[in-house]
């Protein structure tokens, strides 16, 4: 599924942030073969092509703000979710129910 127009504005004109946890996921798909490279090669191209810079609130923040995310049990969709709320920011996923319950949720 492509990317809509709206994430692509948001990735044309935002400041771009990854969270850490993002990195973490990436590594353990990379460990079951669904992705083909580490986290560190996938950043630096983000870093490289898009000036993405990983996002340093402080992870006690994250946690508290993640609290309130009761609509999945999905501990990476619950912090990342509280990560860009906590942040004030928006968040690209392709996630159905981060899309249904996020409202700052683009894709």
């Amino acid at each position: 599924m492509p990317l809509s127009q709206a994430a692509l504005n948001e990735i044309a004109t935002a400041e771009l942030r990854i969270s850490p946890l993002a990195l973490l996921e990436m590594k353990l798909l990379q460990e079951i073969g669904r992705l083909n490279a580490s986290p560190d090669f996938w950043l630096a191209i983000l870093q490289r092509d898009f000036g993405v810079r990983l996002c340093t609130l402080p992870f006690h923040r994250v946690i508290e703000a993640s609290y309130g995310e009761t609509w999945t049990r999905d501990p990476f969709d619950r912090i990342l979710v509280a990560q860009a709320k906590a942040a004030g920011g928006k968040l690209i996923s392709k996630d159905r129910r981060i899309l249904d319950h996020f409202p700052d949720a683009i894709w």
